[in-house]
C-alpha cells in the first residue's frame, strides 16, 4: 500500500503545493536522445561504475557528476540525435519543477528501499542528468529522490543506516527524506505534520483508521 501511494497520492499533494508556492509544473517527460551520443554514453557508465565502486562516504559527489556529464555533453553534435523517445517504464521523473531559471526532478519512492534499490537510484538519476544535457548542456538541474514520509520512530538515516553505508549516492543531497522534501516545495516548515494532522481531521474514521499505522508507527 505504502508503495502504490506514490503517484495517486504523494505527487498531487506535491504539484498543488509546489504550484501554490510559484513552482511551475513540467508536464512533458525527460526523453532519451536517440540515438544516444556516444561520448555522453561512455561518461555516463563511467560514472555509474565508479559511483558503485566507491559508496557513501567516497562516493562521486553530485555536483561533479553534473560537471562531467555536462562537459560530455558539450563534445557532442545535437544535429545527430534524430529523435527523442519515452525512457524505459520505471525510470521517469514523477515530479518535475520549474522555478527561477532552475528544473527540479523527483522521484517519489517507498520509505523502506531495499539495498539493491539504491543502485537503481544513481543511475537512475545519473540519466536524467544525461538525457537533459544532451539536448541542452546549459540546462540548470538539481535532482533528487523523494522519501515522503518516515514511518519509523527514529531518524529515517539512522534507521537505513546499514543499506546506505554502501549506498552509491551522494547522501548530503541525491535524497530527501519527509520535510526534506515537502518544506522545499512547499516554501513552509513542517509541512509534513500539517499534513498530517489534516489527513486526520478529514477522516477520522476511515483515512485516519487506513493510514494511522503508516503516519504514527509504534
Amino acid at each position: 500500500m505504502e508503495t502504490s501511494l506514490g503517484t495517486t497520492f504523494w505527487e498531487p499533494i506535491a504539484k498543488t503545493l509546489a504550484e501554490i508556492n510559484g513552482f511551475t509544473i513540467i508536464q512533458e517527460e525527460i526523453l532519451v536522445p536517440n540515438p544516444f551520443p556516444q561520448i555522453l554514453q561512455h561518461e555516463l557508465d563511467k560514472l555509474v561504475d565508479e559511483r558503485e565502486k566507491k559508496p557513501n562516504k567516497n562516493t562521486i559527489l553530485t555536483q561533479e557528476c553534473i560537471q562531467r556529464l555536462k562537459n560530455a555533453a558539450l563534445k557532442t553534435n545535437p544535429e545527430n540525435i534524430t529523435q527523442y523517445v519515452s525512457p524505459p517504464k520505471g525510470t521517469g521523473v514523477d515530479i518535475h519543477l520549474f522555478k527561477d531559471g532552475v528544473n527540479y526532478l523527483f522521484d517519489i519512492k517507498t520509505a523502506q528501499p531495499n539495498l539493491g534499490d539504491f543502485k537503481k537510484f544513481n543511475k537512475q538519476m545519473l540519466e536524467w542528468f544525461a538525457y537533459s544535457f544532451a539536448k541542452n548542456p546549459n540546462t540548470d538541474l538539481e535532482a533528487a529522490i523523494a522519501i515522503p514520509f518516515n514511518p519509523f520512530t527514529k531518524s529515517w538515516y539512522e534507521e537505513q543506516k546499514s543499506k546506505l553505508s554502501s549506498s552509491p549516492l551522494d547522501i548530503s543531497q541525491d535524497i530527501w527524506v519527509e520535510n526534506e522534501f515537502w518544506d522545499f516545495g512547499s516554501g513552509s516548515e513542517n509541512t509534513f505534520e500539517e499534513l498530517k494532522s489534516l489527513f486526520v481531521e478529514l477522516g477520522q474514521e476511515d483515512f485516519a483508521g487506513e493510514f494511522h499505522d503508516i503516519f504514527y508507527p509504534k
